[in-house]
């Protein structure tokens, strides 16, 4: 059975997290500072696909568009990302390593896979931010 019923649900939650992430940026919170400035960084505008429900959320992290864009193709992305959404929370969980789901095609990458590599070791943590995040939105029924 899937975590989401609908894409609407995906977007509350997934989307959300993404949300929250750049908000607390914005509100100076260090670990959300470290992680949106390495994107910075690295020029990395990061879009997921998400098949099942199908939606897609674009991460970026420049100034003439900044923040977190839902079923937006206006933003050209540096890497695009394709899975399900039962992978992407799997994944925000730490139960699927990126460098094994893309070797089986778990997670299709396009774009520069070194930099979205190195991003690994600066996004780690959250995978303990998610399940909070669930938690603190009320659905720890989701929290795996």
């Amino acid at each position: 059975m899937p975590y989401f019923k609908d894409a609407e649900e995906c977007e509350e939650i997934l989307g959300g997290f993404f949300k929250m992430v750049f908000k607390k940026y914005q509100d100076k919170d260090k670990l959300a500072t470290q992680i949106v400035d390495s994107l910075k960084d690295k020029k990395i505008v990061v879009k997921f696909v998400w098949k099942e429900p199908d939606m897609t959320i674009t991460l970026s992290p420049n100034d003439d568009k900044f923040g977190v864009f839902i079923n937006d193709d206006s933003i050209e992305p540096v890497a695009t990302l394709t899975l399900t959404a039962d992978t992407a929370h799997e994944f925000w969980h730490g139960k699927i390593k990126l460098a094994k789901a893309l070797t089986t095609k778990q997670i299709v990458a396009k774009g520069p896979i070194p930099k979205i590599l190195k991003l690994l070791p600066i996004i780690e943590p959250l995978y303990e931010e998610y399940p909070k995040y669930l938690a603190d939105i009320g659905r720890e029924d989701l929290v795996l």
